[in-house]
């Protein structure tokens, strides 16, 4: 019993760790196997345990300068 109870939380923690919410402004590039597969925007994902993992956290909007207007 406590065996089976231990699995059951080992999964549920990998299932966790596998979620990723990816704020505003924000991309994360993600790798599968070590190759580029795809970039995430904004929103809720779920990402393949083991195989892929977030290899970069990039600013995906460009900043906004404040500058004098010109004479």
């Amino acid at each position: 019993m406590y065996v089976l109870a231990v699995i059951l939380l080992i999964a549920i923690i990998i299932f966790i760790r596998c979620i990723r919410i990816v704020p505003q402004a924000k991309a994360y590039v993600i790798e599968r196997l070590g190759a580029y597969k795809t970039t995430w925007d904004v929103g809720f994902k779920v990402k393949a345990p083991f195989i892929e993992r977030v290899a970069k956290v990039s600013r995906s909007r460009s900043r906004w300068r404040t500058s004098r207007p010109s004479p």
